[in-house]
């Protein structure tokens, strides 16, 4: 097959798959459920989940357990795509591994610290087992951090980790090593985009890829400075070294003193018209809705197959997140109308 049918094949699959997304009317008959059982049966019968939830029991299926099935669903997906982008779409897929690694690595170790290390292995996701260079097994089995390093120990992640060892009696500093974990996962994404595509389809990848490191520093200095109120050398540090923003807006953004400050400092860039754009409930939504309105985009738009791949994943881990809001909503018996803030479609 030539590489232009090839890419065709990639971009027509993928967008067969978007097709069968849930839709507006999917997500008033979910929020108008009652109950989790509810929601599986809706979700059963009535979309395209009904491949992974025919043999669940809606009464007595667990919420974890249902979580984990549509994270299999969306991972198996994921990787039936990846079949068919031979040679240089293995680096990106690489890069989606990495960042369920990091997570499942950040999952644990705040489990850890915890004291509930044996609380992971109800959360591990075996599907991802066999892809992942960390063993989650093993990682299941450490009880302290001497067992936790070791697990780490010959894989992408051992340097990094090795930094932020405590000493007896005291934490890891979680925040930071995550920090580190991913701008390691993100450095390398760029190194693919840089060295194994070209063109316009590399202007492109670079194009999406900046978008989503602006929104993603923005939010990051926003909560930083709401929450923690940290000065600007430390709110610097934890920024990825990428995107559009111009050195002398990052500074004005980490040296700023308000939520209000934060904002004007992007007023005007391309990054600040994007956000005036969005209608959002809270500023949390940010990075969710300008991620999503990105990729969603490129679905529709991109000619590039690891385009419309990355952005498909993006994409679809939004409905995924949606669906767990819903489902810990009716859970707890929330107002719908809240929940409904909170789904982004």
């Amino acid at each position: 097959m030539s590489s232009s049918k090839s890419a065709n094949a990639v971009l027509a699959k993928m967008r067969a798959k978007y097709g069968r997304r849930l839709s507006a009317k999917d997500y008033e008959s979910l929020l108008a459920c009652k109950s989790v059982a509810e929601v599986v049966t809706y979700l059963k019968n009535n979309t395209y989940y009904d491949s992974v939830l025919r043999t669940v029991n809606e009464r007595e299926v667990h919420r974890g357990r249902l979580e984990m099935i549509l994270r299999q669903k969306l991972f198996d997906d994921f990787y039936s795509l990846c079949r068919y982008m031979k040679g240089t779409g293995e680096y990106f897929a690489q890069f989606l591994i990495e960042r369920d690694e990091i997570e499942q690595i950040i999952r644990f170790l705040t489990l850890l610290s915890s004291d509930r290390p044996d609380e992971y292995i109800f959360t591990m996701p075996t599907f991802f087992a066999r892809h992942a260079s960390v063993e989650l097994a093993a990682l299941a089995r450490a009880r302290d951090y001497d067992s936790f390093f070791a697990v780490l120990h010959s894989t992408p992640y051992e340097r990094i980790a090795d930094r932020y060892r405590p000493k007896k009696g005291e934490t890891v500093n979680i925040t930071e090593l995550e920090n580190e974990l991913y701008r390691h996962c993100y450095a390398r994404l760029f190194d693919a985009i840089n060295n194994h595509a070209s063109g316009a389809e590399q202007k492109a990848l670079l194009s999406m890829f900046d978008s989503i490191i602006d929104i993603m520093n923005f939010v990051r200095v926003l909560r930083l400075k709401k929450y923690y109120k940290e000065p600007g050398e430390v709110v610097e540090r934890f920024l990825f070294p990428y995107g559009t923003l111009k050195p002398q807006t990052i500074k004005k953004l980490c040296a700023a003193q308000s939520s209000a400050e934060v904002f004007a400092s992007v007023k005007g860039t391309q990054l600040g018209r994007a956000i005036d754009k969005m209608e959002y409930v809270y500023a949390g939504q940010i990075q969710e809705i300008g991620i999503y309105g990105i990729t969603k985009k490129n679905i529709h738009f991109s000619t590039y197959p690891i385009v419309g791949m990355l952005s498909y994943v993006f994409v679809m881990q939004q409905e995924y997140s949606n669906i767990v809001s819903i489902i810990e909503g009716v859970r707890y018996g929330f107002d719908p109308e809240k929940l409904r803030a909170i789904v982004i479609i």
